[in-house]
């Protein structure tokens, strides 16, 4: 780069998953050039590997919405600074590799809280009231009789939280404004400060047996993987209901599936799948009383709007030398 050329960052996105620009390119303006890579969501082989590089070459940040960034990938993309994540969690980067060669990766916490509590409260109710399956059905069929359901109300059931970070917390102020109960578990809070976010706490299986509505909001660690499996479920009511908002590792599709077609609980609404994009031949697809939405929880456009700004201001911040206001590593 000569002494007078910008740098440039590479914005990954693709059509299904855009990154708003107008707020990047209020931030970024006169700092960096921008230049969209549609880097497809997808696990890539060293080919595919080398040519993204190719296209990702001198590139020294990456707002990253789509797409996966291994060890073996920042190996070809020696200028890479900063790889700001589009959203919350930060699992499609290995962040052992980046730490190891010291870019910064950084996140947008907060900045989907609304949109994902909004959308988690929307499949409570569709999945208490049949909302989809009785639209469906007068639309295709103008089965107008037989597609009145009979559902249930959300007053006096109780709502299970398994996390109360921002998204947790706001989804129990709601529920508890249509006078539902609140329990929830999160290892990484103390009783009071669950209790202080809305919920009273109880153990791992107690949020299994007591849940009438089971809604996950933890992020995707190890600890975290396929929490939600066939031994949880035959702990739960076999009236309740699991919405999944958060990351698809937490829930062993197989697993779900099968306690679906057995009838071991009501429903389950998914927002995310185990892969992304999800294997056609999940039995997950084939399950009774589900509801599967495309990952567009936080695709709201005041939504996509802050994450943008939010993301392209910390790339800014580690181009300029500065450190970023929400690193999940470093400092460096």
């Amino acid at each position: 780069m000569t002494q007078n050329e910008k740098p440039w960052i590479a914005l990954a996105a693709t059509n299904d998953l855009p990154i708003a620009r107008p707020p990047v390119d209020h931030v970024v303006k006169d700092i960096a050039d921008i230049r969209e890579i549609q880097l497809p969501y997808k696990t890539l082989s060293t080919e595919d590997i080398i040519f993204w590089a190719q296209q990702l070459q001198g590139a020294e940040g990456i707002l990253l919405r789509s797409g996966y960034i291994t060890g073996e990938f920042l190996e070809y993309l020696p200028n890479i600074k900063v790889i700001a994540v589009h959203g919350t969690g930060v699992d499609p980067v290995d962040l052992n590799a980046c730490t190891e060669r010291k870019v910064y990766v950084t996140n947008t916490p907060g900045a989907n809280a609304d949109a994902v509590t909004e959308i988690t409260i929307g499949l409570m109710l569709s999945l208490a009231r049949q909302i989809p399956t009785s639209a469906l059905q007068v639309k295709q069929n103008l089965a107008w009789d037989t597609a009145r359901h009979t559902g249930s109300e959300l007053k006096g059931k109780t709502l299970g939280l398994l996390g109360l970070g921002e998204i947790g917390k706001r989804v129990a102020v709601i529920a508890k404004a249509f006078g539902m109960n609140i329990i929830g578990h999160d290892p990484g809070l103390t009783d009071r400060e669950i209790q202080n976010r809305g919920a009273n706490s109880v153990s791992f299986p107690e949020l299994a047996k007591n849940s009438d509505f089971l809604s996950l909001h933890a992020p995707a660690i190890a600890a975290t993987r396929n929490i939600i499996n066939k031994e949880f479920i035959a702990q739960m009511k076999p009236t309740s209901f699991i919405i999944n908002c958060a990351r698809g590792s937490l829930v062993n599709e197989v697993e779900l599936a099968n306690a679906l077609t057995a009838n071991h609980i009501a429903g389950a609404a998914l927002d995310v799948l185990e892969g992304e994009p999800p294997n056609p031949s999940s039995p997950i697809f084939n399950a009774p009383n589900i509801i599967l939405t495309p990952h567009m929880a936080g695709s709201t456009l005041e939504c996509l709007n802050t994450i943008a700004a939010t993301a392209a201001g910390d790339i800014v911040r580690v181009l300029r030398g500065e450190s970023p206001k929400n690193p999940v590593n470093g400092p460096f």
